[in-house]
């Protein structure tokens, strides 16, 4: 993150700490599960492989606690600043009014954020299902503070928002005395252009003698030139007469079709707008996989520990539901647009197994 300036202040957050831990919680869980599974179930290298992705997931989860534990909001004089652990974003401030919005009870605008779910929101959002804003909000208060910037209006949900607005009133002032000392300075005045060069003067009229000399010199150059130029035309035309004719003939392709433009294309689409992944599809997988591992166990046709058959078990329950999971979280990082697909094999994978439990 680039260095910045002294913060005029730092701005305690809402934070609601229970909400904030719930998909940390689980994934600790989850990856404790995986963890439990491996060296109790499992045995050799499929107890490993469980054993290390239950390790995977556990580490998520502590790294996600502490990244949300670690967020913090500075105002400074020109500038927001959301901070984190190993990172954090700058908001530059513009000119334009700072409102309140409210988000629960009666009248609430909706706010559309990723994780609007678990009750707290960070990053990009939707305010009131048009306007695209960015969102500070690690607690279901009941309003936020708007601030306009060059990314979009910030909204904030602050422990105590006459503290924020302090702030800002106190960062506009600031913004005001280094305007109006930029004002105050002396201005440089550029220094003049260059003069521009002189024409120059047209030579002087030439005198009848004088025209006709020169016209006389010209037309004795033009005949030199002819004479010289007459041998090699007459073997140019002696070596094309020597020469066969070549008829031109068609092309036996088809004209390429007219090719039909990209607005004409793009006109005939349908505008359909891909729904954006929930937090919810990161455990599915692990419902999925309990779920076959619940019904083998009802059924009584779980295979006998310590087996081949149990290993191949384990080892497939693993890859369907944790390792699924952690593919999926990975995914919503780097590739939103592929969660589905990936949730749906580890889904696919674990009615196969559940199948293969119960029998035909």
């Amino acid at each position: 993150m680039p260095n910045r300036a002294e913060p005029i202040a730092r701005i305690r957050l809402a934070r609601s700490v229970r909400r904030l831990l719930v998909l940390p919680l689980l994934l600790v869980v989850g990856g404790g599960a995986a963890i439990a599974a491996g060296l109790v179930i499992a045995v050799g290298t499929n107890g490993v492989i469980a054993a290390a992705a239950g390790g995977l997931l556990v580490l998520i989860g502590l790294l996600m606690a502490l990244w949300l534990l670690s967020i913090r909001l500075e105002v400074e004089e020109s500038a927001i600043g959301v901070t984190w652990l190993g990172g954090g974003r700058v908001y530059p401030l513009t000119a334009g009014p700072v409102t309140r919005v409210r988000l629960r009870g009666p009248n609430a605008s909706r706010l559309r954020a990723r994780s609007r779910a678990l009750g707290w929101g960070l990053g990009r959002g939707r305010l009131r299902g048009h306007e695209a804003i960015e969102v500070v909000r690690l607690a279901p208060t009941d309003t936020a503070i708007l601030v306009p910037t060059e990314r979009g209006r910030l909204a904030i949900a602050a422990a105590s928002e006459d503290e924020l607005l302090d702030a800002l009133s106190r960062a506009a002032r600031a913004r005001q005395r280094l305007d109006a000392l930029a004002e105050a300075a002396p201005v440089v005045e550029p220094a003049p252009p260059p003069a521009a060069p002189e024409p120059e003067l047209p030579p002087p009229p030439m005198t009848g003698i004088e025209r006709a000399l020169l016209e006389r010199r010209l037309a004795e150059e033009r005949e030199a030139a002819e004479t010289a130029e007459a041998p090699a035309a007459a073997a140019e035309a002696e070596r094309a007469a020597a020469e066969p004719e070549v008829e031109d003939v068609p092309s036996p392709l088809p004209a390429p079709a007219p090719s039909t433009s990209r607005a004409a294309r793009v006109r005939g689409r349908v505008a359909i707008r891909r729904p954006k992944p929930n937090v919810a599809l990161i455990f599915l997988p692990l419902i999925g996989a309990g779920a076959a591992w619940g019904i083998g166990l009802a059924a009584g046709r779980m295979p006998e520990p310590g087996s081949d058959l149990a290993r191949l078990t384990s080892l497939a329950l693993v890859l369907a539901g944790p390792a699924t999971s952690v593919g999926a979280i990975m995914a919503m990082a780097r590739w939103p647009r592929i969660v589905g697909v990936v949730v749906a094999a580890g889904l696919a994978a674990s009615v196969f197994i559940g199948r293969a439990l119960i029998g035909a």
